[in-house]
């Protein structure tokens, strides 16, 4: 086993580590948040994770609570893309954002990296891949677009990851993004710097400052674990809705 495998496996943050943070107080206006659940449409289910798992139905789960979160808090207005079997076109999902006002987009995902190997898991009955080497979260924006766009993006994406180291998840170093996407400066986010015809639509093609949340290594078991423990979800949502009310009153 490598030094670098060994010292991720000695950083590796036990889920009970994992904090709630405080939720924020109303402001006296409300974000609207667009929570989108990656992937889902026709056609389009993202990866296949360690466990066979479809990216579209985790990223599906994962907005649902954080919407439930959300809503707890009282601070923000809330609408999801997508809910049940529907299966909305990026575009229309865009659209919709659009057409409702939203002040900003949160897409969940969950990402696969690095080369992975084969396995059947446990009383799965079926050939999975796993890959234990590149865990961590990763907060995607796009550099393209009208400057205020921009920085509104890049503001958003930096409060976000800060907010989720805070609460003790891991950031991914990018080892596996070269030529797709170049770390910003704070751990954990990066910038999608694909060319045209390759880059993310829903991150550049959005008038809405839009972001996507790499939740965790798909490929990972301890990481997808982790994140069927509810305390993953609560703290998750509340680092989401902290970094949102910093994102609101920044200069």
């Amino acid at each position: 086993m490598t030094a670098l495998v060994l010292a991720v496996l000695a950083a590796w943050p036990d889920p009970g580590s994992l904090h709630v943070l405080e939720a924020p107080k109303p402001a006296k206006k409300k974000l609207r948040v667009y929570i989108d659940a990656g992937h889902g449409a026709k056609d389009n289910h993202g990866n296949t994770g360690c466990l066979c798992q479809r990216e579209c139905d985790v990223t599906l789960l994962t907005a649902d609570r954080l919407y439930e979160a959300l809503e707890k808090t009282g601070a923000f207005e809330l609408k999801r893309s997508r809910t049940g079997d529907a299966e909305p076109s990026y575009p229309k999902r865009l659209a919709e954002a659009e057409a409702w006002k939203a002040d900003a987009i949160i897409s969940v995902h969950t990402d696969a990296r690095g080369e992975a190997y084969a396995w059947v898991p446990p009383d799965a009955g079926q050939t999975c891949y796993r890959n234990e080497e590149v865990p961590g979260f990763a907060v995607l924006w796009s550099p393209d677009g009208e400057k205020k766009v921009i920085a509104a993006r890049e503001r958003l994406g930096r409060a976000v990851s800060r907010r989720l180291s805070e609460i003790g998840l891991l950031a991914y170093d990018g080892v596996d993004y070269g030529g797709l996407y170049d770390a910003d400066a704070v751990d954990g986010g990066f910038v999608d710097i694909r060319g045209p015809k390759t880059r993310v639509y829903f991150l550049h093609a959005s008038k809405v400052p839009t972001i996507i949340i790499e939740t965790h290594h798909a490929l990972d078991p301890r990481e997808v674990q982790r994140w069927t423990e509810p305390q993953t979800h609560a703290a998750f949502a509340s680092a989401v809705a902290a970094a949102l009310a910093d994102w609101q009153t920044a200069p």
